[in-house]
């Protein structure tokens, strides 16, 4: 139990902080992803496929149309499905493989009467045990869908499948009531006189000073110079990536020539307006990203120059920033890799990390949450590269975190599917993190936008996101949030209303006859005053709500 006190004119108070734990959560990322003995049963008892009767393991290979394409060994047809436009399609499965290799990655897919194929999701299966394959998907037409897995084994297993459909309206539902339990906590107040009895109808005002939750905006070289942009952004936003000032390719263009006034210049801005800063980037693995000096350095010159790097910048900001984006990319990319070996991305986090071992590591990555196509960085292969390095020799203590870009292009975002990626990473227990959101122009771009951001909001282990965006007068075309008079274009409206939205903002509430009152709050910083009308007296108390805390009382009480 913590214990804080603080007195007032003729008003003591006393904050109470009782119980520990974690709520429980609608989202299915508690299950494990380790390969079981026995499979679970399927979810929502397999809704619209119902294939839960199959718990003793049968080859379903033997009894399903199995066929291939040149590129999967077994493609098994499980059923055909009637879509409807607008719903969205949660799938889940336990799937293992036999008569080939001991791991194969193992997908589904949606497959519509013209042929196209809309990729669900995958998973790592193995020989003698279930892995949970976890989808979904949006449709996008009213119309039939065969429903296939794929692998390139040579037979594949599954039993209890089930696929079950939301209406847009029942998602949205189940992301507020996620918000309400892992972005809120219920806080009771108490209020008495000297004598103990209960202070009837004393007036509470509440006025959350800071968000709990690091909802931030990338921001570039134009906040230098630009006061206009300046203002825009402190007004807003308390957390932030630089998009390009603290990379390789521009504090050391030329090759021991180190220039980092604008990244100076720029934390500086951050500390001066309280705005927290992710460190992006250290390393990016992509040999077209890195400076023009360093693509063709041998092994040994490399190595060299890229100590060097990671100790000046690393050192540099040392203790001034929550994070760094030690690797950028090594999934799609492996620049590094082929340079200096396989593990060169688990060397350079164990050298940031002894150089700064407070602050979070995140391994950065594209396409895991955004594009179900992209089968470079699934969220199994995420988790399988991030589990590599933190086993690397003295990295087990290291702070990592989970890193997702979110650079959202298809015109209608795979939303279900973005949250069976999350329920993944999510059973690593890190930190995760939405590092770069944005999304491609048209005309549903800021619809596109809001739900992107409410199912990463809602989502009980993602931690942090940061929008890619900004002022078109600060160059940002991709997702312009103001323009030229830094007035809110659409999707700037989306995003200042979520502001507005994910805050307590003022609210005020009365004792009722037991001196009680009680209301439900965002995580974050707040400032209460308590008056009464029949007392002359008033105090004000600094107090926070976070999400260790299961309970939050507040014992007040008056002296006259």
């Amino acid at each position: 139990m913590k214990i804080a006190e603080a007195s007032v004119l003729l008003v003591t108070c006393i904050v109470l902080f009782s119980g520990h734990g974690v709520c429980s959560f609608s989202y299915d990322y508690s299950a494990t992803m380790e390969c079981l003995a026995t499979p679970k049963r399927a979810q929502y008892g397999g809704g619209m496929i119902g294939f839960n009767q199959r718990t003793n393991g049968s080859t379903l290979s033997s009894e399903l149309g199995v066929s291939n394409d040149g590129l999967h060994n077994t493609i098994l047809s499980l059923r055909t499905i009637k879509l409807e436009k607008g719903n969205l399609y949660t799938f889940s499965a336990w799937v293992q493989i036999s008569n080939g290799s001991e791991s194969e990655t193992v997908a589904v897919a949606f497959k519509a009467s013209n042929g196209e194929l809309v990729h669900g999701g995958e998973t790592m299966a193995k020989q003698g045990c279930w892995s949970l394959l976890k989808g979904g998907i949006v449709a996008g037409f009213t119309g039939v869908v065969e429903i296939l897995l794929m692998s390139k084994a040579m037979e594949i297993r599954v039993v209890n499948v089930s696929l079950w459909p939301f209406t847009a309206k029942e998602w949205r539902s189940h992301q507020d009531k996620s918000i309400d339990k892992v972005r809120k906590k219920k806080v009771s107040f108490k209020v008495t006189y000297a004598n103990g009895t209960a202070a009837d109808g004393a007036l509470i005002l509440i006025l959350q000073t800071k968000s709990g939750f690091p909802f931030g905006c990338g921001m570039n070289h134009y906040i230098v110079t630009d006061e206009a942009y300046r203002q825009w952004l402190a007004s807003r936003f308390k957390v932030t990536s630089f998009t390009n000032e603290m990379k390789w390719y521009s504090t050391e263009k030329t090759r021991g020539v180190e220039n980092y006034t604008v990244a100076d210049a720029m934390v500086n801005f951050a500390e001066q307006n309280g705005i927290s800063i992710r460190g992006h980037n250290v390393f990016w693995d992509n040999r077209v990203m890195q400076p023009k000096w360093v693509k063709d350095l041998p092994p040994a010159e490399l190595m060299k120059a890229a100590t060097r790097r990671l100790n000046s910048v690393v050192s540099r900001y040392a203790g001034r920033l929550i994070g760094w984006d030690v690797m950028n990319e090594n999934l799609h990319f492996r620049f590094f890799e082929d340079k200096l070996g396989e593990n060169a991305s688990s060397m350079f986090y164990s050298m940031a990390y002894h150089l700064d071992p407070s602050t979070t590591l995140f391994m950065n990555e594209y396409n895991t949450i955004e594009n179900s196509k992209d089968h470079t960085a699934t969220a199994c292969k995420y988790k399988e590269e991030l589990e590599k390095i933190l086993s690397f020799p003295g990295n087990a203590s290291l702070k990592a975190a989970i890193g997702l870009e979110g650079h959202f292009r298809d015109p209608k975002p795979n939303i279900a599917y973005m949250r069976s990626a999350l329920d993944i990473l999510g059973t690593m227990g890190l930190p995760i993190w939405l590092t770069e959101v944005d999304v491609g122009g048209g005309p549903d771009q800021a619809h596109n936008l809001e739900d992107i951001l409410r199912e990463g909001y809602s989502h009980p282990a993602v931690e942090g996101i940061i929008i890619f965006g900004g002022p078109i007068a600060a160059g940002f075309k991709c997702l312009t949030l103001a323009n030229y008079d830094f007035e809110p274009t659409p999707v700037g409206e989306v995003v200042d209303k979520l502001i507005n939205e994910w805050k307590s903002g003022r609210r005020q509430v009365r004792t009722d006859s037991r001196g009680m009152s009680a209301i439900l709050l965002f995580h974050g910083d707040y400032r209460v005053e308590v008056s009464h009308p029949l007392l002359n007296s008033s105090m004000s108390i600094n107090f926070k709500v976070t999400k260790e805390t299961e309970n939050i009382t507040v014992l007040l009480q008056f002296d006259a």
